[in-house]
């Protein structure tokens, strides 16, 4: 999952602990998160946005294609009826 904390955490002047004290947490989480070695807890996202003044999705950013791809995958191989279903559906402008 990439985010966006970095961009913003400047934007409103933070440091990376200043953030941390605003969201309870250690520089070092800030910074595991913002470069996108650690996905923080749900709390902590929240807590971030909180801090930041935005929504949580708003900072983060899933890579979708390569899920959707592993989803399909998955969906081939079990029979998923939700996915059979979507597949069939006629798309709607």
């Amino acid at each position: 999952m990439e985010n966006n904390i970095k961009k913003l955490r400047k934007a409103m002047k933070f440091s990376q602990e200043d953030l941390a004290r605003l969201t309870h947490s250690t520089r070092q989480s800030i910074n595991a998160v913002e470069n996108n070695k650690y996905d923080p807890s749900l709390d902590l996202a929240f807590k971030i946005a909180k801090a930041l003044n935005v929504e949580v999705d708003e900072i983060f950013i899933k890579k979708t294609k390569s899920d959707e791809a592993d989803f399909e995958l998955w969906c081939e191989k079990y029979s998923c009826e939700l996915w059979k279903n979507q597949k069939q559906k006629p798309s709607v402008s």
